[in-house]
C-alpha cells in the first residue's frame, strides 16, 4: 500500500512537471529522462540497463531488468543566465546607427519544473514491454518588454511530449534488441517586439508594437536499439532516435499603431535524429564504469520561416549545425541500500556564432553530477542527483528586417548562463 500510494503521488507530480521545460541539453534536446542517469552525467545510459528509464537511452535494455517496473521523477532546473548588449542599433531609412534603448542586461530564464514516467513488465522470458511519457524537446524563456534584444525576441516556448509504447526482445542470452513509436504532441509560442519607425525619439518600448504566433502539431518518430552482454563485466549498447518532423499550425497576431489583426499561420519543426553509443563495465561486482558518445543531427533545424495566410513569410535563420557530446561516469555499491554515481559531460552547442538569438542563447556546456539512491524497502528505491551546468560566454549576432516598415535592427550582444539541476526520482519493482 506504501509504494502503491508513493508511485501514484510522484507520477501525479511527474505529470504536472511535465507542462514546462526550459532547455538544458545542447540546443532544445532534453537529456532530463531520469534521475538515476542525471547523477552519473548520462554516462552509458545506452548500456546500463538498471532501470524502466533505459526505454528512452535504449529500449533494448528492457530485457535487462529483473522485475517490472515503474519510475517517476521530478526536477527543479535553476538557470542563472544573462543576455547583454553590445552594440544592438537599428536602421531606419537613410539613418543608421540608432540605438534601440532598453535595459543592457536581461536575465530571460526563471526556475521550471521537468518530469517523465515509465512503466515496464515481462511479457515472457523474452519479450518485454513498456510505456514512456517523456519531453525530449523544449525551451523557455521570457524577457522583460524593454530589454535591448526585444525585437529579436521577447518570449520563447516550445515543448514536445511523446508518449512511446516500447517493446524489447532478447535474441540470445548476449544479444537484446528494442523499438519504440514515439507520439510526439508539439506546442509552440513566439512573441516579439515591433520597432515603431514614427516616433520621434527612435525605437522605444513604450510605442512597440508586438508580433506574437502559436501552433502545434502531432507527429510519429521512433527508436531503436541493440544491446550487447559482451562479457559477464561488460555491456555495450548503441540507439538511434529518429528525425521527426512537425507541422505546426496556428494563429499570429499583430499589434501594431493601434490595430489588432489575426490570421493563420503556419511552421515547420524539424527536430535531429540521436545517435548514441556507450559502455557499462563492472570493475568489481560493486563498482562500474561508464561512458557514452551521443551524435545529434542539428543541421535539419535551419530556420524558423512561418508562412501567413495572407501569403506572405517571415523568415528567421538559425543554421544548426550537427554536434557531439561525451560523457564519463562511475557508480559503486555503497552499503547494502546506499548506491553512491557521479558523472562529468561535455555538450557540444549547435548554434554559431553568426546567427546566435535571445530565443536560444546556447552555448558549449560542461555538466559535473552527482547522484545517489537509497533503497527504502526490496520493493521501492528514491533516486538523487545535482548537476551544475558551465556554459562558455557567447556572441549573440541577429539581424532582423521589418521591411514593409523600412526598419533593421542589428541585435548584438552576449550571453552567459550556467544551471543548477536538482532531481527526485521513485522507482518501485513488482
Amino acid at each position: 500500500m506504501i509504494l502503491r500510494t508513493g508511485l501514484m503521488s510522484i507520477m501525479t507530480a511527474g505529470t504536472a512537471a511535465l507542462m514546462a521545460v526550459p532547455a538544458t541539453a545542447a540546443g532544445f534536446f532534453l537529456q532530463e529522462q531520469s534521475v538515476k542517469a542525471s547523477g552519473r552525467a548520462f554516462a552509458g545510459e545506452a548500456a546500463m540497463a538498471d532501470d524502466a528509464s533505459v526505454m528512452f537511452y535504449n529500449p533494448a535494455g528492457m530485457t535487462h531488468l529483473e522485475d517490472a517496473q515503474a519510475a517517476a521523477g521530478i526536477y527543479a532546473i535553476m538557470p542563472k543566465a544573462r543576455v547583454s548588449d553590445t552594440g544592438t542599433s537599428a536602421a531606419i531609412g537613410p539613418f543608421t546607427g540608432i540605438p534601440v534603448g532598453g535595459l543592457a542586461e536581461e536575465q530571460g530564464f526563471s526556475p521550471q519544473p521537468a518530469g517523465y514516467l515509465y512503466a515496464a513488465m515481462p511479457v515472457s522470458e523474452a519479450l518485454w514491454m513498456g510505456l514512456a511519457v517523456t519531453v525530449p524537446f523544449g525551451l523557455k524563456d521570457d524577457y522583460k518588454d524593454d530589454y535591448w534584444g526585444r525585437y529579436d525576441s521577447t518570449k520563447s516556448e516550445v515543448m514536445v511530449v511523446e508518449i512511446a509504447p516500447t517493446l524489447a526482445y532478447q535474441i540470445t542470452p548476449q544479444v537484446s534488441l528494442g523499438a519504440n513509436i514515439g507520439f510526439q504532441r508539439s506546442t509552440a509560442k513566439l512573441i516579439s517586439a515591433i520597432p515603431n519607425p514614427l516616433d520621434p525619439n527612435g525605437p522605444n518600448a513604450a510605442s512597440d508594437g508586438s508580433f506574437a504566433v502559436d501552433g502545434d502539431d502531432w507527429s510519429i518518430g521512433f527508436t531503436l536499439g541493440v544491446l550487447v552482454k559482451a562479457s559477464d563485466r561488460m555491456r555495450i549498447g548503441l540507439s538511434y532516435r529518429s528525425a521527426v518532423d512537425h507541422r505546426l499550425k496556428g494563429e499570429a497576431r499583430t499589434d501594431f499603431l493601434g490595430s489588432v489583426t489575426e490570421q493563420d499561420v503556419a511552421a515547420d519543426l524539424n527536430l535531429p535524429e540521436v545517435i548514441s553509443a556507450a559502455i557499462a563495465y563492472d570493475v568489481t561486482p560493486t563498482v562500474t564504469l561508464l561512458g557514452q558518445v551521443n551524435y545529434y543531427g542539428w543541421d535539419r533545424f535551419a530556420e524558423i520561416r512561418l508562412e501567413l495566410e495572407d501569403g506572405s513569410e517571415l523568415v528567421s535563420a538559425e543554421n544548426f549545425r550537427n554536434t557531439w557530446g561525451v560523457s564519463l561516469g562511475v557508480q559503486a555499491k555503497a552499503t547494502e541500500d546506499w548506491t553512491l554515481r557521479s558523472g562529468i559531460e561535455y555538450d557540444e552547442t549547435p548554434t554559431v556564432d553568426e546567427f546566435r538569438s535571445t530565443r536560444i542563447p546556447d552555448a558549449d556546456r560542461l555538466w559535473l553530477a552527482v547522484g545517489a539512491s537509497y533503497d527504502v524497502t526490496d520493493h521501492l528505491t528514491i533516486d538523487l542527483s545535482y548537476v551544475h551546468m558551465f556554459k562558455k560566454t557567447e556572441p549573440i549576432n541577429r539581424t532582423n528586417p521589418f521591411p514593409l516598415l523600412a526598419t533593421t535592427v542589428e541585435t548584438v550582444g552576449s550571453t552567459d548562463t550556467s544551471s543548477n539541476v536538482v532531481g527526485v526520482g521513485l522507482r518501485g519493482r513488482f
